[in-house]
């Protein structure tokens, strides 16, 4: 059974990965025309069978439009997985504009599937629905896709629009998609070129015209991360070694995402991209090395902060002088984990110089425990003694990632800054060594 044929039957096995019991669906292949009258057919449907089963009404509510651009049936199957799960957390109007990638059968875009369905909690106690049009395009009618989506959205509902694997940011389909959108979610894990990938969505977002905002799952995995770091410096006495830093090193092994096609796991670079960029332009920091020196599986550049100043609060890209002595060596450094370790980042660590008179460093350090995916913070050398802060970095499901992207549809201005950074980074010669063993 193809991707974009769901099963119509009146029963299903529980929901992997879900707390939910399938209860009641159907989908049906119609005309793309026809597409929004058979949903509101197949609802009435729905909520005749919940009342005939005495399980109460069906509610069909949706908060968003979700427009899903799917390179393929394989990543077809799989978001109709995700978007299956995200309904009990944000339901909505789900809409795979599916590139079948191979030639066209027939002239134009004729058909869609359409699907409706609800799940009941193990408890019985609420039903969870969801719809979902699937329209499939062969050859050269995939450029018609994006003029496909427009009948069906939901009006006056925000629309997502998430684009799994390399979105193609220069063509018209995504500007024409762009007009209509209010959030546009990639996954730069997924990337054909993580690094490169990362300049592409930057320029995205320097595009003063947009109308809508930008972000990416792999920003969401950095949370943990993020939040270890920063929780070092809730001890106010601490935040004078932001302006000790020399050397700020970050080593990252496989992506713990999905596979590609190819069954090959690319190295996560562009996920230490940013957090490198997340921690430089939170500091102020900007890039002043030419390039990236390539070493074995290390990569090496520098940037400067601004002379005496432990922390920044402005914009990543504000002017500052910058004193000879306040270079920082970043080094990004990808190593190969045995098959039962974790994946994404492996360790970061800050090396601080010490404070005048005393000439002892030492290096804080965030990093995981063995191959498990527990992540503890330590110094080693003389500094003020052990941090005990620990925290689990387990791979987030791809539904709970996207999920917590949609809590919120505005504009999410530290990871905008984060990006730049990153992408001024990728963007020197040399970076497309980062993650690769020369």
């Amino acid at each position: 059974m193809s991707a974009f044929e769901p099963d119509d039957t009146a029963s299903q096995p529980p929901v992997e990965g879900t707390d939910l019991v399938y209860a009641l669906g159907s989908s049906r292949r119609v005309r793309l025309r026809d597409a929004e009258v058979e949903l509101r057919g197949l609802w009435e449907t729905t909520a005749r069978e919940a009342e005939q089963a005495g399980q109460g009404g069906v509610l069909r509510l949706r908060e968003i439009n979700l427009v899903v651009y799917a390179a393929g049936e394989a990543v077809a199957e799989r978001v109709s997985q995700v978007i299956l799960r995200l309904a009990e957390r944000h339901p909505a109007r789900a809409v795979v504009l599916l590139d079948v990638g191979l030639p066209a059968p027939g002239e134009g875009l004729t058909d869609s599937w359409v699907s409706a369905a609800c799940y009941l909690t193990a408890h019985g106690e609420r039903h969870v629905c969801w719809e979902q049009v699937t329209i499939p395009a062969y050859g050269k009618a995939v450029e018609l896709l994006d003029a496909a989506a427009m009948p069906v959205l939901v009006p006056h509902l925000p629309t997502v629009l998430w684009w799994p694997g390399q979105p193609e940011l220069e063509g018209d389909t995504f500007r024409r998609l762009g007009d209509v959108t209010d959030l546009l979610v990639v996954d730069s894990a997924g990337f054909a070129e993580p690094v490169r990938g990362l300049c592409r969505v930057a320029a995205v977002v320097r595009d003063d015209s947009r109308g809508f905002h930008v972000n990416d799952l792999n920003w969401a995995r950095l949370t943990t991360w993020r939040e270890m770091t920063a929780a070092v410096f809730d001890d106010a006495s601490r935040l004078e070694w932001l302006s000790r830093i020399r050397r700020l090193k970050v080593v990252f092994g496989a992506e713990d995402t999905y596979e590609r096609p190819d069954r090959s796991i690319p190295p996560a670079a562009s996920r230490a991209l940013l957090f490198v960029g997340w921690f430089a332009s939170r500091l102020g920091w900007k890039v002043a090395g030419s390039e990236w020196m390539l070493e074995g599986s290390s990569a090496r550049t520098v940037l400067h902060r601004p002379a005496g100043s432990g922390f920044w609060n402005g914009p990543a890209g504000s002017d500052e002088a910058f004193a000879d002595d306040d270079a920082v060596e970043v080094v990004l450094q990808s190593e190969a984990l045995p098959l039962d370790a974790s994946g994404g980042l492996v360790t970061v660590e800050a090396e601080i110089a010490g404070a005048s008179g005393d000439g002892g460093s030492f290096v804080l350090s965030i990093g995981r425990v063995g191959t498990s995916c527990i992540c503890e913070t330590r110094v080693r050398g003389p500094a003020d003694g052990p941090i005990s802060h620990t925290a689990d970095a387990s791979p987030i499901p791809e539904d709970r990632l996207l999920a917590e992207e949609l809590d919120y549809l505005g504009p999410d201005r530290v990871f905008e800054e984060s990006l730049l950074l990153a992408a001024a980074l990728a963007a020197l010669p040399g970076s497309d060594g980062i993650g690769r063993d020369t």
